[in-house]
């Protein structure tokens, strides 16, 4: 299913530009995190269906693998991308919110519930197919992290090195390749090398990537008091169900839903969304 791609909207918060794309104008309020490559794009189908449910959505882009702007010298870690996601919640949301992470974003999330970055209004986490403890970065970000250190990286992150990248990936992590299109491919890459500062910003994305963040994050996680809800699609390639049912013991009050998929999941099936609307209803 095809849903309308929004436009995307633009705020300023501690110097940066931060992308985000907005599905409805009222309700309950609720905000998705991407990861890599990904960006708001990965929530197309998930806002546009939350939107009908009475969400109010949000999804704002990393720096570094979106169409956010900021200086060169901020924080592109998980930790830096934490502080911006707070500002966010703070600044646009403006109310108690649920928290949904895939992917780098849920190692986000991992962050502000463990109470390691200032946490925002939040009322409840969902976790779905997302790094955890020492699970990443996985074997082929490892290959992008070591050219990204070589001195010859800017003809080597080259549009059709990163398009073939992440077509690949995407492949790799849908049921369905036919929904691997140009369309999504294009908005994608133009975020990720799109001009000489966005690929700046890729680079330093990651040389940031570091696990640290979510192992420490992973030692408080059994302190975190509010409702989780754990997402898990089970053709996962990259993060496996194993990685899911660890995340899901560890935290007190946590609720597992198994679904059909893989990695990306998102784009192609409303499950999730389905799952949040009945376990934030119950």
């Amino acid at each position: 299913m095809k849903t309308k791609n929004l436009e995307r909207q633009w705020v300023t918060l501690d110097a940066c530009s931060v992308a985000y794309r907005q599905w409805g104008t009222a309700g309950k309020p609720i905000v998705l995190l991407h990861g890599i490559p990904m960006n708001s794009s990965l929530w197309e189908r998930i806002g546009s269906h939350l939107s009908t449910e009475g969400y109010l959505v949000y999804a704002p882009e990393m720096l570094g693998l979106g169409y956010t702007e900021g200086p060169i010298n901020y924080d592109h870690s998980l930790n830096g991308q934490a502080r911006l996601v707070n500002l966010f919640i703070n600044k646009v949301v403006k109310d108690e919110c649920i928290l949904v992470g895939h992917d780098l974003g849920g190692g986000v999330a991992q962050i502000i519930a463990a109470g390691l970055s200032n946490q925002a209004g939040i009322k409840k986490y969902v976790f779905t197919n997302c790094v955890a403890y020492d699970s990443w970065p996985i074997e082929g970000i490892k290959l992008l992290i070591g050219a990204a250190y070589k001195k010859n990286y800017t003809q080597i992150f080259s549009p059709e090195f990163i398009a073939g990248f992440v077509k690949k990936g995407l492949s790799a992590g849908l049921l369905d390749a036919s929904l691997n299109t140009n369309e999504l491919l294009e908005d994608i890459c133009k975020g990720l090398v799109g001009t000489r500062e966005r690929m700046e910003h890729f680079i330093l994305f990651l040389k940031a990537m570091d696990n640290k963040y979510t192992q420490g994050a992973s030692a408080k996680l059994k302190t975190v008091e509010k409702p989780a809800l754990v997402v898990w699609a089970n053709g996962d390639k990259f993060q496996p169900v194993s990685i899911g049912e660890k995340l899901r013991d560890a935290l007190p009050k946590a609720t597992w839903k198994l679904i059909e998929g893989r990695h990306f999941h998102p784009l192609e099936s409303n499950a999730l969304a389905e799952a949040i609307v009945q376990w934030d209803n119950r």
